[in-house]
């Protein structure tokens, strides 16, 4: 079983963001499929995530909403807005563009990225990155998070054993699922771990973390069902509503 790891609140609405790549949506998206999910705590709903996704031949858009409900909505002041659009080639996400703009309640920021021939590059950055920063030239063939995570929530043929690099405009992280397992529903662990860019009490705190995610079979392709993980708070489950 995976380690525990410490998740105040506001921290746990960025897990969220985090693991499925869900936020409040800034750029109107002509949704052609739509997804629903509630996230419980310890059996407890502390959020409802939307998400909207729009394809159009190879070109994508994504947007989508994260709301606090119960106890969650009065003591987590938390803001998610992130958006990315770009192209899928080989069942791989290359993305054109990303926006995110982020307040845990203890940190607040803004960057917007546009990618060419898989090269990131910065249009705006508030605050400034820290020294520790990876440079956009250091992140050639990087995703954005959002991009990478809906790679996870859209379920490919097949929807396990990958793995890809991310770069939000200071680190550098992976994302990846290893190889299927079960009859049925679809079971594949998960790992979201930071690579370069975090701060030393970050790399400190804890560098990978484990999750699981469950996918059906679905008029010719898999869906997602639920993503899970460990916490001091508890299990997390992200379950789907539709």
């Amino acid at each position: 079983m995976p380690r525990p790891t410490a998740l105040p609140l506001p921290r746990l609405f960025r897990g969220v963001a985090l693991w499925l790549g869900l936020c409040a949506a800034a750029w109107p998206v002509a949704a052609q499929d739509q997804a629903r999910f509630n996230v419980l705590v310890r059996g407890l709903s502390v959020a409802e995530i939307a998400l909207a996704t729009q394809e159009v031949g190879a070109a994508y858009a994504l947007a989508g909403q994260v709301r606090a409900t119960g106890l969650a909505a009065v003591f987590a002041q938390v803001r998610f807005q992130m958006q990315a659009e770009g192209v899928l080639r080989d069942g791989r996400p290359h993305p054109r563009r990303y926006a995110e703009d982020v307040d845990t309640g203890r940190r607040a920021s803004r960057v917007e990225l546009a990618f060419a021939e898989g090269l990131p590059r910065i249009l705006a950055q508030s605050p400034p990155p820290g020294p520790e920063a990876v440079a956009p030239d250091a992140a050639r063939g990087t995703v954005d998070p959002l991009s990478a995570l809906w790679h996870v929530l859209r379920g490919g043929d097949p929807p396990c054993d990958w793995r890809l690099p991310v770069y939000d405009g200071a680190r550098r992280s992976e994302i990846g699922l290893g190889p299927a397992s079960g009859l049925g529903p679809i079971t594949c662990s998960g790992h979201y771990t930071r690579v370069a860019g975090f701060s030393a009490s970050d790399m400190a705190e804890r560098h990978s973390f484990p999750f699981t995610a469950t996918y059906r079979a679905q008029d010719g392709a898999f869906v997602l069902t639920e993503v899970a993980a460990m916490s001091l708070l508890g299990p997390i489950r992200i379950v789907r509503r539709d």
